[in-house]
């Protein structure tokens, strides 16, 4: 290029607004700030994404509880029940008026046996609810109680003949509630329906049925539940033995939840109860410390195991479910609850009898406000 045409394109450079173009190079400086830019860009999303998701859930989950049913009261209690003009209805028991708390929200928790001859969409051969929990959530203080109801519990089960027609109701254990259905929606709508019915007619809000097969999934996803063996199972593994101290791995987690000696006595299922209370404590506070690291923990777990799981509950509400859990934390002593009653043994299985008492004062304590 000549002396004269590098003049020409400098002239025209400086018609256009300025000296001489020339090409500029970003600083380390620049660099980090268009990196720290978009950090905190994705972090916010993240941020906003989840309050979306959680206000979501809790409009779910109170949406979920419009279904407001008014309980049975117990011949014993002695209680009364009274409606006023706004068709409030009030219990009235040892001198004292409750009404119903409608911000409390019940999800069922079952843990469903499957054995390989039982099959879905075969009505009657759907497995059974070995393990079952009720959880109340008061969705405006974030208070809940976790009710531990023995699979062998004698209730009213709507019983349906194997092309899905209603044959009628038999008093059954409530494990063979999930039975009677398609081994999906259809099985846990008619588990709903007997659980409330223990619950004295309390609604069950949202469900959650999770294969057993499930649990070494969840069991290492949390990286090994550690418990204290409370029960000698050293017959079934050597590692689990009465006292010992033991993280559990994978199928060892199903063993120490899921043993169960049929051929043992009535009270085999309420052992197994106390093993799946001390399974469940480790569980939850472990869970609950890694979300504090990871908010994306529950969704993670569940993500995992969503093939083995019927549920209503969306991905919302387990956000919601989660950050209530996270504030509250968890002890065994004050949010873990077994359902009162006794246990005798038929000539085939055992039975479980609440005591309805006692039933009747834990559902006030849980579901209802005194008021004046």
């Amino acid at each position: 290029m000549s002396r004269q045409q590098t003049q020409i394109r400098e002239h025209k450079s400086r018609d256009l607004g300025g000296a001489p173009t020339e090409r500029k190079k970003n600083t380390p400086l620049k660099v980090f700030g268009i990196i720290a830019a978009v950090i905190i860009g994705i972090l916010l999303i993240v941020a906003a994404t989840f309050v979306i998701l959680m206000f979501k859930g809790q409009r779910s989950a109170l949406d979920a509880n419009k279904d407001v049913g008014n309980i049975t009261v117990p011949a014993e209690t002695e209680a009364t029940v009274d409606t006023d003009s706004d068709t409030n209805t009030y219990i009235y028991y040892n001198g004292k008026k409750y009404l119903y708390n409608d911000k409390v929200t019940t999800i069922l928790f079952a843990g469903i046996d499957k054995h390989a001859d039982e099959q879905l969409g075969t009505y009657g051969t759907a497995g059974q609810a070995d393990t079952l929990f009720a959880a109340a959530l008061n969705t405006e203080t974030g208070e809940y109680k976790l009710m531990a109801i023995s699979r062998d519990t004698m209730v009213d089960v709507n019983v349906l003949e194997p092309d899905g027609s209603f044959k009628g109701t038999e008093k059954q254990q409530v494990c063979l509630a999930y039975a009677y259905g398609d081994g999906k929606e259809g099985s846990c709508e008619n588990l709903k329906k007997s659980v409330s019915r223990i619950l004295l007619g309390i609604p069950i809000n949202s469900y959650a049925a999770v294969d057993l097969d499930a649990i070494p999934i969840l069991n290492d996803g949390v990286g090994g539940v550690n418990v204290t063996v409370n029960e000698d199972l050293s017959s079934r593994d050597p590692a689990l033995a009465l006292g010992a101290n033991v993280t559990l791995g994978g199928i060892q987690a199903e063993t120490f939840v899921r043993a169960r000696d049929v051929r043992g006595d009535e009270n085999q299922n309420n052992l197994r109860m106390e093993r799946q209370k001390v399974y469940l404590t480790s569980f939850i506070k472990q869970t609950l410390a890694m979300t504090k690291e990871d908010i994306k923990t529950p969704v993670r777990l569940y993500n995992s195991v969503s093939d083995y799981v019927v549920t209503d509950i969306d991905v919302s509400m387990i956000t919601y479910y989660s950050s209530i859990f996270l504030k509250t934390g968890f002890s065994a002593d004050d949010n873990l609850v077994k359902l009162p009653g006794t246990t005798t043994a038929s000539e085939q299985y055992a039975e479980y009898y609440v005591d309805n008492k006692a039933l009747f004062e834990l559902i006030l304590d849980t579901y209802y406000t005194e008021v004046n």
